[in-house]
């Protein structure tokens, strides 16, 4: 019997592609995605306004106070700080951390996340959150972002399910026009150790992904006239790579 040989260079560019795909946008973008981030953003402008968009943009202290213990009063804190970010009304949309990691429930009225969850009710709509969540406060502000802008884009019905198929990328950019774009962005590519503790394996969160996230944050800082945004330290090395080669084409 013959024994398979290993190719370790097949297996590099495998794992290179899989990196890339995991790093692109999860839903097909109409005309593609930077004409969709150009188009989404003007219409997220014309709906909340320019004032909004040229809001200081929020870095990791604003909403993570240094000691953060990753208890869940802690994580309530930084939602607190968030919501108030993102204009939510104070009981405007319940939260609770009591979602478990990975259920997806098929409910009318619902998005589903694995870590969070926004859901329309009768007595109010509300946001579910695995309490995993606290351990990790740029993904909890990520993630919690998202959510919030589900509340805003669905839950006042500026948008329905029917009218954009594409409202899971848009609440992802919601995030980036209300200055969030950090969180979200370097949320949304990490490896983490396997459970076996062989090497380490890539989690993708959300749907815009890392890469049209960066050049989300490129046109965000584009339409605030930012040619060297001094931000940019606060993204992660290959975000703010791809950032600022997007922010020169944008500028020329």
């Amino acid at each position: 019997m013959m024994r398979r040989v290993r190719n370790p260079i097949g297996a590099l560019r495998r794992g290179q592609q899989l990196r890339a795909r995991l790093k692109l946008p999860q839903e097909r973008l109409a005309g593609g995605r930077r004409r969709w981030i150009r188009s989404s953003m003007d219409w997220l402008v014309g709906e909340f306004g320019r004032e909004v968009l040229l809001r200081p943009i929020v870095v990791p202290s604003d909403v993570i106070p240094a000691g953060y213990d990753g208890s869940l009063e802690a994580a309530e804190d930084v939602c607190a700080r968030v919501a108030e970010q993102m204009g939510l009304k104070p009981g405007q949309c319940a939260l609770s951390f009591g979602l478990v990691d990975g259920v997806r429930r098929h409910r009318v009225g619902t998005v589903r996340e694995s870590t969070g969850r926004w859901v329309r009710a009768a007595a109010g709509n509300e946001i579910h959150l695995s309490p995993s969540l606290a351990t990790d406060p740029v993904a909890l502000t990520a993630i919690y972002a998202h959510e919030v802008g589900h509340e805003l884009l669905l839950g006042t019905g500026r948008i329905t399910f029917a009218h954009r198929p594409d409202h899971e990328s848009l609440t992802d950019l919601i995030t980036v026009f209300y200055g969030l774009g950090i969180f979200t962005a370097n949320a949304a590519y990490e490896r983490r150790p396997r459970p076996n503790g062989r090497g380490k394996q890539p989690l993708a969160r959300g749907y815009l992904r890392e890469t049209a996230l960066a050049e989300a944050l490129a046109y965000y800082a584009f339409l605030r006239n930012e040619r060297y945004p001094a931000w940019d330290r606060h993204l992660d090395p290959p975000v703010r790579r791809v950032m600022r080669n997007h922010l020169n084409v944008l500028c020329r």
